[in-house]
């Protein structure tokens, strides 16, 4: 509930800053709280060190004002790095030919987990994903979860990898 708040605070103003908001996700560990924030530029899907200060600058400016976070936290951003989730439907023909893994929320054929190269995506957000066996069709909303496979991305240097952290007390 907070992330997608704080998803619904940012995704906008980063934006018009020329940034696609990957993920939103707070994670605490014992007392300790960690926003991490996952973006990209719009223009190029990439991220360098520069953007990641630059954005957390910007982030911390947006959020003293909202102040959604009331106790001390970590700001990471980062870019979506070598395992990239696949966080909106667009994310599937942006990606149309990398190698991805999804994990579905219910079984299909008895599994869970596919792995295969994308297709694209149809006007009722089915992804179509080229397995090693066959070509399936997956419903976007029938999805948990979904990246980039690591292994594939490293062995064809896709990915850029980058983060920022700041303290926010």
């Amino acid at each position: 509930m907070l992330d997608e708040h704080i998803r619904d605070l940012l995704f906008i103003r980063l934006k018009k800053l020329g940034y696609h908001l990957i993920r939103v996700k707070t994670v605490n560990v014992g007392s300790k709280k960690t926003l991490q924030i996952m973006a990209e530029r719009i223009k190029d899907r990439k991220m360098n060190l520069e953007d990641c200060s630059f954005l957390s600058r910007e982030i911390s400016s947006f959020l003293e004002v909202d102040d959604p976070i009331s106790s001390s936290y970590t700001l990471e951003v980062s870019s979506g790095g070598i395992a990239r989730p696949l966080t909106m439907v667009e994310d599937y023909n942006l990606f149309k030919q990398n190698k991805a893994k999804i994990v579905l929320k219910k079984k299909y054929n008895g599994k869970k987990i596919f792995s295969g190269f994308l297709q694209g995506v149809d006007e009722n957000s089915n992804i179509t994903l080229e397995t090693e066996e066959h070509e399936i069709k997956i419903n976007f909303m029938e999805i948990e979860k979904a990246n980039i496979d690591p292994d594939w991305a490293i062995q064809n240097n896709e990915i850029i990898l980058n983060n920022f952290t700041d303290i926010r007390k």
